[in-house]
């Protein structure tokens, strides 16, 4: 085998881990908890792409748990719900239900080439069975995910894709969005809940913010906003002064939310970001499914996904316009 590429079992943290490598990504994907990609790095520079807690390492723990109080950081994914609620006489945790649960590896190898996991698991809650499919190509992370109604009943969900960015306070964030909402705000320099805005331009007692741009650790702030009127099914993110930013696609069609996590140490002294696309709004599913914005699978159907994550070196000189113009060639297929 090429040594720079490879397929294969490892531990982290003391948990069983599936290793992928190419020449340019090395990624970790943790059966338990929940199937998450744990860490992505770029080789050539060896810059650490995914946020990573510096206090919780990764570990087992129940599906009732507070989520947040055993996030080590890395790349989840969220169903059938993402705030904590009650629905149809169940209790649904933060993030869902397949967060923290052990997934079976179904297959570790190379497909034409290319690193490759599939792992599956079946929900503990809702009559699901859910795939996750990893691949390495090239410069590319491509996750493919499948949820299929395996019970007798209509599954209402909601589903979205938690990938949390190592940010510093020069990244840039390319949002291909007409308007953005405050959902919720650690203080009014950061929106107040309910209040809409042209993206990224938010007014503030303090002033003008530039939403796209994250902040110093320093400031002490968190919030959580959506993006929507997308018109591109991607997002750009540009660590400026690293030469190295990474373009996120997904299903702007399925996805047409995108809901912004930005903590600027306010939240528990964390810095990061979290872009994610989701299928509805609100982030709740007793809420969605009042606004009637939820989907539902019908027994014996599928709802099957991709998201795509790529990263770009040599783009120090692009400034917003040619991140946009890049987001506008994906979205209509031009190489």
């Amino acid at each position: 085998m090429n040594t720079k590429v490879r397929a294969e079992r490892a531990e982290v943290s003391s948990l069983p881990a599936l290793r992928l490598e190419n020449e340019f990504i090395s990624l970790s994907v943790l059966p338990e908890p929940g199937a998450k990609i744990f860490d992505l790095v770029w080789k050539p520079s060896g810059r650490q792409v995914l946020w990573q807690n510096p206090r919780v390492r990764p570990q087992a723990y129940p599906i009732e748990s507070n989520f947040d109080n055993y996030w080590c950081g890395g790349w989840d994914e969220g169903f059938p719900t993402c705030d904590a609620c009650e629905y149809n006489g169940e209790s649904y945790p933060n993030l869902g239900e397949l967060r923290s649960i052990r997934w079976t590896v179904e297959s570790l190898g190379l497909s034409d080439g290319a690193p490759e996991a599939l792992l599956s698991a079946l929900g503990p809650i809702t009559s699901v069975k859910a795939l996750k499919k990893v691949t390495l190509r090239g410069r590319s992370v491509i996750v493919h995910y499948e949820l299929t109604n395996i019970g007798p009943l209509p599954c209402d969900f909601i589903w979205g894709s938690h990938p949390a960015l190592a940010v510093t306070a020069a990244t840039v964030l390319h949002i291909p969005a007409e308007t953005g909402i405050v959902q919720l705000s650690s203080s009014p320099v950061l929106g107040v809940p309910g209040q809409r805005y042209p993206w990224p331009m938010l007014e503030t007692p303090a002033g003008t913010v530039d939403m796209s741009r994250v902040q110093d650790v320093r400031n002490g702030v968190f919030c959580g906003h959506f993006a929507t009127g997308l018109w591109a099914g991607a997002y750009g993110v540009q660590f400026a002064g690293e030469d190295l930013g990474v373009v996120v696609r997904f299903s702007r069609e399925q996805c047409p939310w995108l809901w912004l996590w930005l903590v600027y140490g306010g939240w528990r002294g964390y810095h990061h970001c979290i872009v994610e696309p989701w299928t509805s709004f609100p982030m709740s599913l007793a809420d969605a499914v009042k606004n009637g914005t939820h989907q539902s699978l019908l027994p014996g159907r599928k709802f099957s996904t991709t998201i795509n994550l790529s990263i770009r070196s040599g783009v120090e000189h692009w400034k917003t316009e040619h991140w946009h113009e890049e987001l506008r060639r994906i979205e209509q297929h031009e190489p």
